[in-house]
This record gives structure tokens, C-alpha cells and sequence, in this order.
């Protein structure tokens, strides 16, 4: 008898909604034996199996869960398809396997939240949006996370979850409900990360703080980059103040990742963050540093795309020494290449005003023969 039966028995129970009380009733045995059950301290009679796989409506295999190794196997296969699927930015047949997945294991709470990652994050484009809208994707979403958050017990998939939930419940109207999970979540001292740093010494220390460093520095010029462009955020900054704090987000990641320009967040940040530049000085009229900054995005898209198919890559930056990069890691929700995007962004009216310009015209023209040629 597998020594996991407890833990498959509170996971019927909790899937169920039936109480320890309950089943204890059923099976005529006090509720204090099951709670031995599902702790790890004992294990049910034998002669109750056959009671407690039809009280859950599964079979004795299922309950003793002696597919265990094969359902990992075929678990293993399909996050291997979604993580590639996840590389390429195929957003769609990610949710399309995540439902097939949960078809053939409907309380698997992984790929629960792998589901709900897929739906609330396709919307790269309008006609995205539109489409996640109409099939209601967001509400989909919150409802798988709301499950998560009843039944499962895994600390790593429910913090997950309540991400998901913050982000998407103020779109709701659930303000309130998103503040009361933030609130109850741990601040950012006492994460994973910041923890595994005083536990560790030598160069682990050392690679974890490296670790965190590459995090912060993400993390805050994203922060710049949000302060420069959002609507709410950006209110009462002039055109030159925007400008400056995308600059400085260039700036960070340039002295802190010096020689390393190959690396992908690298080139994906900072060729969005030329492009923002040169919308903004298309505000400004001034066309040459517009033309200027196009080139530098088109600089880092190429460099970005030319990266896609390496491998593990070293850092040569002191300050990221002990680390690797590696595309294959990266993530994306949109199936086109970075020279892609920056071509189709092209169109924005906001650059009518230099679409006679050569260069211009010229970079269009690059765009358009390196998309021919994929």
C-alpha cells in the first residue's frame, strides 16, 4: 500500500468539499482517524479500501494511486510542450493543452494555474483582447484560481494563484478582495529569494545575490518604463521628463550588463524602451533623434532574434558573473519575432509625419525582407 494514500484521500475529500467528519460517518471510524490518515501517522485498514473508493466514485488503482510513475512521465511530456509552446509565444495552444491536460487529470492544481496563466495573458493585440473578452478568458481565470485557493495546499501554486487573483480582480470590481490577499502575503524582505541569501554562503551566497541584483534591475527599469508610458502614472510629466526616465532605464541596464548585449531582456527591454523614445520625440517634432531610436530598436531586435537559438549563455558582467542566460527560458505571449513587432509598430500614426524620410523607408524596407525571410 502506497504511503501516499493519505495524501490522495484528503485530496478527494478537499476536491469533493466533503468534511473529515463526514467520511469518518460514512466508514463508521472516528474523524480523528482519518485526520492520522491524511497527516502520515497511520494508514486505513485494507478491508476499507474498497468502501473508500466507492464513497469518492474511483477506482482502487486511482485511490492507491499505482499509476503514480506513468502519470508523471506523461505529466513530465506535456509541461515539456507547453514550455516550448510558452518559448514561441503560442498562447492559444497553450490553453488548448492545459484543457486536454485537465480532461485526463481534473485536479491537477499546476495545470489549473498553468490554464489560468494562458487565458489572462493572451491579448497581445486588439483582436487578442477582443477575443479573450468574448470567451470570457479573465472570469475563467479567476474562477480556476478561486479553486486553487480552496483546495490546494502547495504554498508555491497558491501564491501563484493569488497573483493572478490581484491582478485581475480590480477588473472585476473586486478592489477590495485583491487588497485583502495582497495584504496577507509576505513583503518583499522575507521572499524566497532574500531568504536563500542568508542561508547560503560562498559562492552560492554570492550567485543568489547575483541573482537577486538581475531581478531588481528588471524589475525597476520596468517600474521607469511604466512611470514613463502609463496613463495614470505618467500624469503631470513633460515629454522631456518621460523621455529622461527611459533614458536612465537604458542607462542602468547598460552599466550594469556591459559586454553582455547579446543577452535576451537586455535587447527585448531596451528595444521597446527606443521605441517609446521615439514616439515621444515625434511629439517634439524633432525627426532625427525619432530616426535615431528606431535604429537602436531595430539594433536590439536583431540582436534579440539572432539570440533566439543559442544555448546556455555566461555573463561577462562582474556584476552577473556567477550566472548563465538562456533563451530557450524566455517567455513570450506574442508568436511574432521582436523585428516583427517593431515593423507592424511602424504603422502608428504617430510617425506619419517622417514616412517620406529615407531612412525611414529604409528601415521599413529591413524590416520587411528579414520577416520575408523567416
Amino acid at each position: 500500500m502506497t504511503l501516499k494514500i493519505g495524501e490522495k484521500i484528503k485530496e478527494l475529500r478537499k476536491a469533493q468539499d466533503i468534511t473529515q467528519d463526514k467520511l469518518a460517518d460514512y466508514l463508521k471510524i472516528s474523524y480523528q482517524a482519518v485526520s492520522k490518515w491524511e497527516n502520515g501517522l497511520a494508514l486505513p485498514d485494507i478491508t476499507l479500501l474498497p468502501k473508500l473508493a466507492n464513497f469518492f466514485g474511483v477506482s482502487a488503482d486511482e485511490l492507491l494511486d499505482l499509476n503514480a510513475s506513468e502519470n508523471e512521465v506523461e505529466l513530465k511530456k506535456y509541461e515539456e510542450q507547453y514550455q516550448e509552446l510558452n518559448r514561441k509565444g503560442k498562447v492559444l495552444e497553450k490553453i488548448e493543452l492545459s484543457r486536454k491536460v485537465l480532461d485526463l487529470y481534473p485536479r491537477n492544481y499546476q495545470w489549473m494555474l498553468n490554464l489560468a496563466y494562458g487565458l489572462v495573458s493572451y491579448g497581445a493585440t486588439s483582436e487578442q483582447q477582443k477575443y479573450r473578452e468574448e470567451h470570457k478568458f479573465v472570469e475563467e481565470a479567476i474562477s480556476l484560481c478561486e479553486r486553487i485557493l480552496e483546495d490546494c495546499t502547495v504554498d508555491s501554486i497558491r501564491h501563484s494563484a493569488i497573483q493572478i487573483l490581484c491582478y485581475e480582480y480590480p477588473k472585476m470590481n473586486k478592489k477590495d478582495a485583491a487588497i485583502k490577499l495582497a495584504e496577507d502575503m509576505p513583503n518583499m524582505l522575507i521572499c524566497k529569494e532574500m531568504l536563500l541569501s542568508h542561508i547560503y554562503s560562498g559562492t552560492e551566497r554570492l550567485k543568489q545575490e547575483q541573482n537577486n541584483l538581475r531581478f531588481m534591475l528588471h524589475f525597476c527599469c520596468s517600474i521607469l518604463y511604466l512611470m514613463a508610458c502609463d496613463k495614470e502614472l505618467r500624469q503631470g510629466l513633460t515629454v522631456a521628463q518621460r523621455i529622461k526616465m527611459l533614458d536612465t532605464a537604458i542607462n542602468l541596464n547598460k552599466t550594469m550588463l556591459y559586454d553582455d548585449e547579446n543577452e535576451n531582456l537586455y535587447n527585448n527591454q531596451l528595444s521597446l524602451y527606443y521605441l517609446m523614445i521615439a514616439k515621444l520625440y515625434c511629439q517634439k517634432n524633432e525627426s532625427d533623434m525619432v530616426i535615431k531610436n528606431l535604429l537602436l530598436s531595430e539594433k536590439c531586435a536583431v540582436n534579440y532574434d539572432r539570440a533566439s537559438n543559442l544555448g546556455e549563455q555566461n555573463y561577462n558582467s562582474i556584476y552577473f558573473s556567477k550566472l548563465t542566460w538562456n533563451p530557450q527560458n524566455i517567455s513570450t505571449n506574442c508568436d511574432k519575432t521582436l523585428q516583427e513587432q517593431l515593423f507592424f509598430n511602424l504603422d502608428d500614426s504617430c510617425f506619419d509625419q517622417i514616412k517620406d524620410n529615407d531612412e525611414f523607408i529604409k528601415l521599413k524596407n529591413r524590416l520587411k525582407d528579414s520577416n520575408l525571410k523567416k
